[in-house]
């Protein structure tokens, strides 16, 4: 499964909502929460609820799910299968309960609402469709979010649409969100010509891939692109690159006055030779 901080919910008429919830819950305690489960479909389905742990598996976070983990039982639901109506929407209440000596930090756990579909042909099983919300979890005491710039891959010669990127490191215990923007400042003027911004979770012991678009200024010129990375506790993170933005009409001008220029120079050493051949 691929993330992008957010599972799709969203299968052949099964709807799960919301897609993620953070919480912080101290350890010996109780948190409760609620699930909307919808079927879009004209017919009856029966949904049964399950918690499994997830953890990512690469620097792009796609996810890995394990349901033999002691952190899975820490969620109970008031209903754990459920059937709905066509196009019935039911909200379903969970708790998550937190041993007091569960330690300090990041626990991550999926929720998923499975059915089964079934063929109009013979009436047998013919797939199972599940839908997710996550659950990041921060056992309150003493934790930390430590972040790390670990590169940053900015273009130096635009002309169009382009992306930037950055990897970022968490060694911290629990997760921390990334909010980071990108300003495109003329040289001469020192204003600011366009702007982005975003941000991303980022779970311990993890590197996270962030692709993002690079904002664009209106003219082309050479401009310097100022990032701001968020690290969690660590302070934000300021790099300064420079670009040279070319529009594609000023490309096609270039590629055309070059082109221009050769056939000049070669009909002057044409004529020369001519010339000298006479």
């Amino acid at each position: 499964m691929s993330a992008s901080d957010q599972p799709a919910t969203k299968s052949k008429g099964l709807t799960l909502s919301p897609l993620r919830n953070e919480f912080d819950i101290a350890p010996g305690t109780v948190h409760g929460g609620s699930l909307k489960v919808t079927n879009s479909t004209k017919k009856t389905m029966k949904v049964n609820l399950t918690a499994e742990e997830f953890s990512v598996i690469n620097s792009q976070y796609d996810y890995a799910f394990s349901q033999v983990s002691d952190v899975t039982k820490w969620v109970s639901f008031e209903n754990s299968e459920i059937n709905l109506s066509a196009g019935e929407t039911m909200k379903v209440k969970y708790t998550i309960g937190v041993p007091l000596a569960a330690e300090p930090g990041g626990y991550y756990l999926s929720l998923f609402a499975t059915t089964n579909t079934q063929s109009q042909t013979d009436n047998s099983v013919n797939s199972q469709q599940r839908v997710a919300s996550l659950l990041y979890i921060t056992v309150s005491g003493k934790v930390t979010r430590v972040g790390k710039l670990v590169s940053l891959s900015s273009p130096t010669m635009v002309s169009g649409k382009t992306n930037w990127s950055v990897l970022l490191q968490n060694t911290g215990t629990t997760h921390y969100r990334s909010r980071y923007n990108v300003q495109i400042v003329n040289l001469f003027s020192n204003e600011i010509e366009a702007s982005s911004q975003g941000d991303a979770l980022v779970l311990p012991g993890s590197l996270r891939l962030i692709n993002s678009n690079l904002p664009l200024p209106k003219l082309p010129g050479i401009y310097k692109a100022i990032y701001t990375i968020g690290l969690g506790d660590t302070p934000a993170r300021v790099e300064i690159r420079y670009i040279v933005y070319i529009t594609p009409l000023l490309v096609l001008a270039l590629v055309l006055s070059i082109l221009a220029l050769y056939f000049w120079i070669s009909h002057r050493h044409n004529k020369k030779l001519k010339n000298k051949a006479n």
